[in-house]
């Protein structure tokens, strides 16, 4: 049998990052509809660019040369992180996230470059646009609709502001080991992105 990894592409976070993004669900867990949250741990916070689900371990070498040709011709960059809304909007809120500002545009073509490489490689295509954001929640599926509606007003009256800039200058390769406590994430690779 084949030896399976659950495994993704992402940026990392630096750990000032991760400790300002720590603050935003300390911030809304005083109100009632937080409690319907399951909130993401900061150590677990990522920018997800593929996720590839179960992968044969004999495919790791081909897959992380695809992201090493696919980063080319991509410089380092800055996101601007600031904000917090709802997957798919704020009536029917499944997923918290915060926003990402800046040099999108970068971070949209590094995205669609991986995506490219990892098709040629048999990967499915997301059905989804790219858009750079920061899961640091999940609605639980018990949530009624009127937990969702008061999770829905949270998130519109939240004031979060710029919480950091994310200076991105690799791309990782990542395991996922989902365990019950909450998936455990573990970097396989690391790609550099380089000025040319």
């Amino acid at each position: 049998m084949a030896d399976l990894i659950r495994s993704f592409i992402a940026i990392e976070l630096d750990d000032a990052i991760r400790r300002a993004l720590g603050d935003v669900p300390a911030k809304l867990k005083a109100e009632r509809a937080a409690k319907s949250v399951r909130w993401t741990a900061p150590e677990s916070i990522h920018i997800t660019l593929k996720f590839l689900g179960d992968v044969d371990a004999g495919r790791l070498p081909a897959l992380q040369n695809a992201i090493a040709e696919a980063s080319k011709g991509i410089p380092p960059f800055a996101l601007t992180l600031r904000g917090i809304g709802a997957f798919p909007n704020t009536r029917r809120p499944n997923i918290v996230w915060v926003g990402a500002e800046g040099q999108v545009e970068i971070a949209t073509e590094l995205a669609q470059k991986i995506e490219d490489a990892c098709a040629a490689l048999g990967f499915a295509r997301e059905d989804r646009l790219f858009t750079p954001h920061l899961t640091i929640g999940r609605v639980k599926r018990d949530a009624s609709p009127n937990d969702r509606r008061f999770i829905g007003e949270m998130i519109d009256r939240a004031q979060v502001g710029m919480l950091g800039e994310l200076h991105v200058d690799h791309v990782s390769l990542m395991k996922s080991e989902l365990r019950p406590t909450g998936s455990v994430y573990t970097r396989l690779s690391v790609v550099q992105l380089v000025n040319m």
